[in-house]
């Protein structure tokens, strides 16, 4: 099978069964003759040169945001033995552009040089004796963790080294880079030698299965890292009775019977209350199935027939306690959604009722403020009239203040003018008195002449006469107005 990315060949596949061949990554410009197109153009990428510390969950992690636009993931070691390479299948080319454009030549971390490379795969191209060899992953496969069919899933699935396939989100809760199935961990692969053959390197591969690094895990509920064990039907990770005993609580919780020691590796029966010493996954519904231990030394084809009928009806026994659980389960898991839709329902017509009421009473703010603009703009109307009587009123009271003023002092000049002649008058008043008194007096002085005159014997007699006080009676009659 040949991808063409690059121009010297540089990537193998080393697993086991029949997925076993080499990859060779070509440039464009070498002319190859394909015999069978597999994947699409431009939707199919390789991120290659990844170092092994850097585990499948933490590289998951670190592409996390386009998760969801990627269908496929398969994991390929490459002939270094320090790093590996995952060929990522998009469901849109414009996604893969993203990626690429996002991705490539990005640090892993800021703390390391490695940077993160990505290669477009233009094709695939297999040899007709390999074809067979090249197959993708059947959707009605189930996933070995959570026993879903792989199909049905809307995140990605994931092929790693063993060739073992599962759902991202399903490999991401085992976090400690370990194949959940048969515990095969990439992280071995760095102290091996780096001249060892192809042969070495797979008897290395078979002897890590089974063993595995737990440091990195932990109970999901108290996070304590001791007597930890992970179900086999769902892979939640929980500590054991003698901690907080969070795996069984989840087994009361789920009805999920098996549950694996992190430690020993031995499989836990909640329901026999005992180890199951042999496993297997039934083909058919992908149960798990316990056989009795082929050691036991019993050679009569009686007891071998005695021995298959127990295991058939111990498999249907299990089988059909297992289906009345997960029914049970289910159904309440579907009595709560059922409980949670009606709440949503009852609060979704309470906020109709609402929705429809803040119409209402919008809809009546809304009249009542047209009423209030269209009185407004009678007011304005009327403020604007107002404003122009106002106006009219204001100049006719100027020009009244200006005749007013000019009115003033005309009557202040006149009062004046009135001041001044009462003055005169008074002081002509007072003349005139006087005069008629020395008129009067000189009146009396010349009829006492003539008397005299007339009468020798007044001859020699005087005459007084009151004049000062009738000047003085003169002068102060003007002072008493």
């Amino acid at each position: 099978m040949q991808h063409k990315i690059k121009g010297a060949p540089f990537g193998t596949i080393q697993t086991t069964a029949n997925s076993r061949g080499i990859l060779k990554l070509y440039h464009e410009s070498e002319n190859k003759t394909p015999t069978r197109i597999v994947l699409m153009n431009t939707t199919v990428l390789c991120t290659h040169s990844i170092p092994f510390h850097i585990s499948i969950p933490e590289f998951l992690s670190f592409i996390a945001p386009v998760e969801s636009h990627v269908s496929h993931y398969r994991v390929i070691k490459e002939a270094n033995k320090d790093t590996y390479m995952v060929l990522m299948k998009f469901k849109e080319s414009q996604a893969a552009n993203i990626y690429f454009e996002q991705y490539n030549n990005r640090l892993f971390s800021s703390m390391e040089p490695e940077t993160c490379q990505v290669l477009y795969v233009e094709s695939a191209d297999t040899d007709q004796d390999s074809e067979s060899l090249f197959i993708l992953v059947n959707p009605e496969e189930t996933c070995s963790v959570c026993l879903e069919p792989l199909g049905e899933s809307k995140s990605g699935i994931l092929t790693i080294l063993c060739q073992h396939t599962f759902h991202c989100h399903c490999l991401l809760k085992w976090k400690d880079g370990s194949c959940p199935v048969c515990r095969y961990s990439q992280k071995k692969t760095v102290t091996e030698d780096g001249g060892g053959s192809h042969k070495a390197s797979q008897e290395t591969e078979e002897r890590v299965i089974g063993q595995s690094d737990d440091n990195d895990n932990e109970c999901a509920e108290c996070k304590t890292k001791e007597g930890l064990w992970i179900c086999l039907i769902c892979g939640y990770v929980g500590c054991g009775r003698y901690q907080g005993a969070h795996a069984y609580k989840h087994y009361r919780e789920t009805e999920h019977i098996y549950a694996l020691d992190i430690t020993s590796q031995r499989v836990w029966d909640y329901v026999g209350d005992g180890y199951v010493h042999r496993l297997l996954q039934n083909m058919a519904d992908g149960k798990l199935v316990e056989l009795p231990d082929n050691t036991t030394p019993d050679n009569t084809a009686s007891s071998q027939q005695e021995k298959l009928e127990a295991i058939a009806l111990e498999y249907s026994y299990m089988l059909t306690t297992q289906l009345d659980s997960q029914r049970i389960y289910y159904e309440n898991q579907i009595d709560k959604v059922s409980s949670q839709l009606i709440k949503l329902t009852t609060q979704l017509k309470q906020l109709e009722i609402q929705a429809k009421n803040a119409v209402k009473e919008n809809e009546y703010l809304e009249r009542q403020i047209s009423l209030k603009e269209k009185e407004v703009s009678k007011i304005m109307d009327g403020k604007q009239v107002v404003e122009k009587s106002y106006e009219t009123w204001k100049e006719k009271l100027e020009a009244l203040k200006d005749l007013w003023l000019k009115e003033k002092e005309v009557t202040n000049t006149l009062i004046q003018s009135n001041e001044e002649l009462s003055k005169s008058n008074e002081l002509a008043t007072s003349s005139i008195s006087e005069l008629n008194d020395q008129i009067r007096d000189l009146k009396f002085f010349l009829e006492a002449k003539k008397k005299v005159q007339a009468d020798p014997s007044l001859e020699g007699g005087s005459v007084e006469t009151r004049q000062s006080s009738r000047r003085r009676k003169g002068k102060r009659r003007p002072e008493g107005r």
